[in-house]
């Protein structure tokens, strides 16, 4: 083999590789579409005695509220890929931490926030 056509080889098996992917990125692309996740509404409510960041989030991403204090409500909104999870984590400002996970197959949860500074708790109501 020549100096030459070394580059030339690698060039050709990197464009290769290239369309496979493309074309297996297009195949996952209209199987993704027929699945869609389905938006889910997660209401938390924080009943403990103490100042909390609360985040929810799915596999792909979350969001957070911070300074969330006792008796107030944050409403969020995921999109879980069919089966799997939807995560409600709280953490406590100068405290704990606690999470809890369930499958986000219903449209709306609701989760309450509990618990003491140092151990609180998460729970689906």
């Amino acid at each position: 083999m020549s100096a030459r056509s070394f580059p030339a080889r690698r060039i050709a098996t990197a464009a290769a590789l290239v369309g496979a992917a493309g074309v297996i990125g297009l195949g996952m692309a209209a199987s993704a579409d027929a699945a869609a996740p389905a938006k889910v509404t997660v209401k938390v409510t924080q009943k403990g005695n103490y100042t909390a960041a609360i985040c929810v989030g799915d596999i792909l991403e979350a969001r957070c509220a911070d300074d969330v204090g006792k008796g107030q409500t944050r409403t969020f909104t995921v999109a879980p890929p069919k089966g799997t999870a939807v995560s409600v984590r709280v953490v406590v400002k100068g405290g704990g931490s606690a999470e809890k996970s369930v499958a986000g197959n219903k449209s709306q949860l609701k989760f309450e926030t509990a618990g003491s500074k140092a151990k609180p708790v998460v729970k689906q109501v």
